[in-house]
């Protein structure tokens, strides 16, 4: 199974199409899709059909904390049953409190990771406070795991490190591989993740 997650930027930088063209030569079989609305912050899951057996795809968004405050923006976490898991996608805020408050936000809304995914842009390094507290909590970093080297998925203006990450469930089988698809139409990198 591939697993993926990409911040497209609102598709602002050279439209959908690029963006769906890549999507296409990286064949995820689940994406986790961030900023997609305009000038917003909405998520969304792809998934190809015959991983869906027929069923629909069923999803629903939770408030995540922040977005009062100067310097914050409001977020949400997208909850979705897929192929067997439960899938997160999530697009964590830059002040690091909030990033904080949003990953206990997520565990909350996780309680036992078994048999889960989070794709997210979480806004900060593997070794950042919020991940680790995702870590801490029994999720696995796929790309760490699969000892793919570590490479810049942010934009210019943050700090320079792999901030789009795929956290596997402790019970989900091992990464197998993991790369990072780098384009001119989004400022972050496509992440992929195989099983």
């Amino acid at each position: 199974m591939r697993l993926a997650t990409f911040n497209i930027k609102h598709a602002e930088l050279r439209g959908l199409a690029p963006l769906a063209d890549l999507l296409r030569e990286a064949r995820p079989d689940l994406a986790g899709l961030q900023e997609l609305e305009g000038g917003s912050y909405g998520n969304a899951l792809l998934a190809v059909p015959g991983l869906l057996r027929g069923e629909p795809l069923q999803a629903g968004a939770l408030p995540l904390p922040g977005g009062r405050s100067m310097g914050e923006e409001p977020r949400v976490l997208l909850a979705a049953r897929a192929a067997g898991l439960r899938v997160f996608v999530a697009h964590f805020d830059l002040p690091a409190p909030v990033r904080q408050a949003q990953a206990d936000a997520l565990l909350a809304a996780v309680g036992d990771p078994h048999g889960t995914v989070v794709l997210g842009d979480l806004n900060e390094a593997p070794d950042g406070p919020a991940v680790r507290k995702l870590l801490a909590a029994g999720f696995r970093d796929a790309w760490a795991e699969c000892g793919a080297q570590e490479l810049v998925t942010a934009p210019w203006d943050r700090p320079q490190a792999r901030i789009d990450q795929v956290l596997l469930g402790p019970d989900l089988p091992r990464a197998r591989s993991a790369r990072a698809f780098s384009t001119d139409a989004s400022d972050h990198a496509l992440v992929v993740v195989e099983l």
